[in-house]
């Protein structure tokens, strides 16, 4: 008799409680890719990818990892709500002259995560070292 009870008790409270809505957390970025193209030596070179929420949960972003301590990840670190947008900075140390291409692999809340972005480009060396070479 008390196991029924309880079973009638635990079928009504379940079957009462409010809904969990799915996780579809998502993020849509306009471009997975950016060519800085040629760079100054030592010159500032960042570039902001723009992206969207479309799901109808909040995207969280909780790391960024980048494929070399030359490139410095910036991100939102509180929760995008649905159809809001945000950015992701990405900083490439030009102190390092030659070419480039590097991976960013942002880590969110949504069933397609990690989702891979990149960068690349040329620093060109410096005069000094450039009329060297020749």
């Amino acid at each position: 008799m008390k196991k029924d009870l309880f079973l009638v008790i635990f079928f009504v409270f379940f079957s009462c409680s409010p809904t969990i809505p799915a996780n579809d957390a998502s993020i849509s970025i306009s471009s997975l890719e950016y060519n800085f193209g040629e760079l100054f030596y030592k010159s500032k070179a960042v570039y902001k990818f723009d992206f969207t929420n479309p799901g109808k949960t909040p995207l969280v972003i909780y790391n960024v990892k980048t494929s070399c301590g030359c490139t410095v990840p910036q991100w939102p670190k509180k929760p995008i709500r649905s159809g809001k947008t945000g950015t992701i900075a990405i900083e490439y140390d030009t102190s390092h002259a030659g070419a480039f291409n590097k991976t960013i692999t942002v880590f969110y809340n949504g069933k397609e995560s990690p989702v891979e972005l990149s960068i690349k480009g040329r620093v060109k060396y410096p005069k000094e070292i450039e009329k060297a070479i020749e």
